[in-house]
This record gives C-alpha cells, sequence and structure tokens, in this order.
C-alpha cells in the first residue's frame, strides 16, 4: 500500500488528511492511532504551505523485522531547517508551548529529516501496536 500526495494549498490538506485516515484504518490502526497519524501529517503539510508554498506526501505500509507500520515521508522545495534537532528536541519556550514538529514527534514513534538538495524532507513512522511515553 502505498501513495503520493501533492500538496500545492490548504485545501489538498482535507483530502490527504481523508485518505491517510483510510490507509491507516485498513492497516489496522485504532480510532486513536488514525488520529495521532492524520494530526502528524495535517502538521507536516501545513508547514509546505507555509513555508514552502508546495511539495509531496508519500504514505505507505512499512515492515521491519516484526514491526508493521505506516510510513510518512513529506518533501518540499522551501528553504530547508537547518536547525531540525534543536526544533525537535529543543526546549519549550513556555510552559506548555511546543513547535509543530515538536508535536509530531510526540504523536509519532519515529521522526528524522531526510538529506535532500534542496528543500527538507521529514519521515515519520507510527508502528501497529506499540505505545510510545
Amino acid at each position: 500500500m502505498r501513495k503520493t500526495f501533492q500538496i500545492n494549498y490548504e485545501w489538498d490538506i482535507v483530502h490527504i488528511r481523508s485518505e491517510v485516515r483510510e490507509m491507516a484504518r485498513e492497516m489496522g490502526f485504532d480510532e486513536l492511532d488514525q488520529a495521532r497519524i492524520v494530526q502528524s501529517v495535517s502538521e507536516l503539510a501545513r508547514n509546505v504551505i507555509q513555508y514552502a508554498d508546495h511539495g509531496n506526501i508519500l504514505v505507505e505500509a512499512v515492515e521491519e523485522e516484526e514491526l508493521r507500520g505506516i510510513k510518512v515521508q513529506v518533501q518540499d522545495a522551501g528553504p530547508g531547517i537547518a536547525n531540525f534537532d534543536e526544533i525537535t528536541k529543543g526546549k519549550k519556550q513556555t510552559f506548555g508551548e511546543t513547535s509543530g514538529l515538536q508535536h509530531v514527534g510526540m504523536l509519532m514513534d519515529e521522526m528524522k529529516q531526510i538529506p535532500v538538495d534542496s528543500g527538507t524532507c521529514v519521515e515519520v513512522i507510527k508502528w501497529l501496536n506499540t505505545c510510545k511515553h
């Protein structure tokens, strides 16, 4: 199972959310994890619109050893994120405040930046039957 989506306008996110939720449901994710995945996709897609104007999202089933999950790669041709680790793992500015990328990192099981020639590529994975505490 693999789908690619173009992000050109904010309203593209509505369609992408619906498709990703259905993919997650078909893969066996419960409603809570479906919501986590969809919220993460929304946040990453909004970042594309806000900072790069357009990009692509690849969503696919992934298996590693005994784990099965859903992988989302979001790539854009924007200015890039020079301080990705600082943003995703950095300290909160004020009590309760987090960046969108920090929020995605809390919702998903894995998150990393993939090196690309220009722009930004962020990959996140949610594994079936795992909980992140």
